[in-house]
């Protein structure tokens, strides 16, 4: 009898150590966190010097220096930047800016070119959008009077464009759009 006592402790310690000290903890990773996006401001401000005028979003400010122009969007750490020039060799100016885009299309981007023509305030131009995978800009663009002034621009972010911004990537392109409708010519008449 004393061995079934010794025996049914023995397997009821072993039942007890298996239960309390072998038992696996289940790991359920917590889900990946969404980003929070903040719109640009709706309200716009105007900017206008001796040669252009243009809205931009009250959530980004301008920064100029010389003929060079950046709208900075600091919530989406990019900025669309451009350059205002003479319209001295518009050949030129179009072939440099066809390389430009062409250089991202070696690297398997997918460019969809978009052509602007306003008459009426006589803006003329291309906006290309690029698809790619770890490209640094997603839009380029030239504006061009096809006269005295000749704009070339783009987005830029600080980081390599990836799916993890790719909300950020759509909602500046927007802000693009919006910068090149309201952009128009000052005449120094």
């Amino acid at each position: 009898m004393r061995k079934l006592i010794y025996l049914f402790s023995l397997f009821v310690l072993i039942l007890v150590f298996y239960f309390f000290f072998s038992s696996e903890e289940y790991y359920i990773p917590k889900p990946k966190a969404l980003i929070k996006i903040e719109l640009p401001d709706a309200k716009t401000s105007s900017f206008e010097d001796k040669k252009i005028s243009f809205r931009y979003s009250n959530s980004s400010h301008v920064i100029v220096r010389d003929n060079f122009y950046k709208i900075i969007y600091p919530n989406y750490f990019s900025d669309i930047y451009f350059k205002l020039k003479s319209s001295t060799d518009l050949d030129l100016e179009l072939y440099n800016f066809e390389n430009s885009i062409s250089v991202h299309e070696k690297q398997g981007a997918d460019i969809n070119a978009n052509i602007i023509s306003d008459e009426e305030n006589s803006i003329f131009g291309v906006l290309c959008f690029l698809d790619g995978v770890n490209i640094a800009t997603s839009s380029q663009f030239f504006l061009t009077d096809s006269v005295d002034n000749f704009i070339i621009g783009g987005l830029n972010f600080n980081r390599s464009i990836s799916s993890e911004i790719e909300a950020q990537n759509v909602i500046m392109k927007q802000e693009i759009l919006k910068f090149i409708e309201s952009l128009y010519w000052i005449n120094e008449d």
